[in-house]
């Protein structure tokens, strides 16, 4: 294990950012539904308060029932926030997924197909090197070029599926 510790926290901004950007996102909207909640909660305990003309008393307030719009706030916005962070690290993980496919295919073939990925999915530029890679590969050992794969240095790109 590498006692090395990092120094640099931003490593990628393609891929890190997105997430950054969501969590802030998540984070803020979240604070910002939890503050309306508690204003309209404020609002109405107001107005049933002048309507039975009483004084509101707050002694008489548990802390459940203060806390009881921010636990509701915070059961209603988490699954829509856990949702958002699964199919943004989906565009993580799979390309993850087929670069190791791609590889694996490559350790039992010996060919070795340039990468694809889907629209939107992050580590475009992984796909880039790796392509580029795949090239040079194909270049000086072109017994490693796929058989669908176009002979010659513009290799045309060669979409790998595997059925989930």
């Amino acid at each position: 294990m590498s006692t090395h510790t990092r120094l640099k926290k931003l490593i990628n901004w393609t891929v890190q950012g997105p997430i950054i950007t969501r969590l802030m996102i998540h984070f803020f909207s979240y604070n910002i539904a939890t503050l309306f909640l508690l204003l309209v909660v404020y609002g109405v305990r107001s107005s049933l308060a002048t309507v039975a003309e009483q004084v509101p008393d707050s002694t008489q307030v548990t802390f459940w029932q203060q806390a009881a719009p921010a636990t509701i706030c915070m059961f209603v916005m988490m699954p829509f926030m856990v949702w958002d962070l699964m199919k943004l690290t989906n565009r993580i993980a799979g390309p993850l997924f087929r670069f190791e496919s791609l590889l694996k295919e490559f350790k039992k073939t010996g060919k070795l197909p340039t990468a694809v990925l889907r629209d939107g999915d992050l580590l475009s530029d992984y796909q880039h090197e790796f392509n580029e890679f795949a090239r040079a590969l194909h270049v000086r050992y072109p017994e490693t070029r796929p058989a669908n794969a176009p002979v010659g240095e513009n290799t045309a790109t060669v979409a790998f599926r595997k059925s989930v």
